[in-house]
This record gives structure tokens, sequence and C-alpha cells, in this order.
């Protein structure tokens, strides 16, 4: 896949999950709040490392940064509408932004090394 339809991919993937964020969760999800950000934000950094290989901590620190603005934008868009669209910026759910992507990164380092370690047992085998 060419760098301009992965761009692409993200930029509609990015705009879906803006949208997702700033409108209320569905009533059956709203006790499981915490546990959705987490797994977002797991599988954001999943999906992105899988489509651009070898910068995984700008993906990090993307998603990182972009969920402090999205809480941020829960906040101003409550404000904007004069309504309350969705909730308002929220510590709880950063710090669970945060939990999805350390562990994302947990796994890719046990990944990460274990393929080091595959590739020096093949090497030494030669």
């Amino acid at each position: 896949m060419n760098t301009t339809s992965k761009i692409i991919i993200v930029i509609i993937c990015f705009i879906l999950s803006i949208i997702g964020f700033l409108i209320k969760i569905p009533v059956p999800l709203r006790g499981n709040d915490k546990l959705l950000h987490t797994a977002f934000y797991f599988l954001a950094a999943a999906f992105l490392h899988f489509l651009f290989r070898k910068s995984l901590v700008i993906i990090l620190v993307v998603l990182a940064v972009f969920g402090v603005l999205i809480e941020y934008l829960q906040e101003l868009s409550n404000k904007f509408t004069r309504t309350k669209i969705h909730g308002r910026f929220d510590i709880e759910d950063v710090y669970a932004n945060l939990k999805g992507l350390l562990l994302y990164s947990a796994i890719a380092l046990v990944c990460w090394v274990f393929k080091k370690l595959y590739d020096y047992s093949r090497a030494g085998s030669k």
C-alpha cells in the first residue's frame, strides 16, 4: 500500500474517531467508559503501527496528544453548542488512553525482543 493511501485511511479514521468521541456513549456502554478508552487507544496504536511499521514512538506521541485534545474538544463542544453533547474534560479518560498505549507498547516491545532473539539464533545457526 502506498503512503498516500495510508494517509487517506488515517485521516478518515481520525475524523470518525473525533465524531465518535464527541457524541454521547450509548447507554449500555456507559459503565465501561474507561475500558472503551483503553481498548480504543490500544487498537489505534496497533492499527497505526501496522500501517507505519517503523514509527511507533511517533504514533504513541500523536495518539497521546490526540487523547488530550479530544478531551478538550468535548468540553469546548458543550460550550459551543450550548448543550451537553458529551461529557466534560476528564483526566481519568486521559489516563485510560495512556494505559491502552502503554499496554500496546509493552506487547510491541516483547514481540520486538522475541524477533531479535529469533533473528540472532538463526544467524548463529548458519
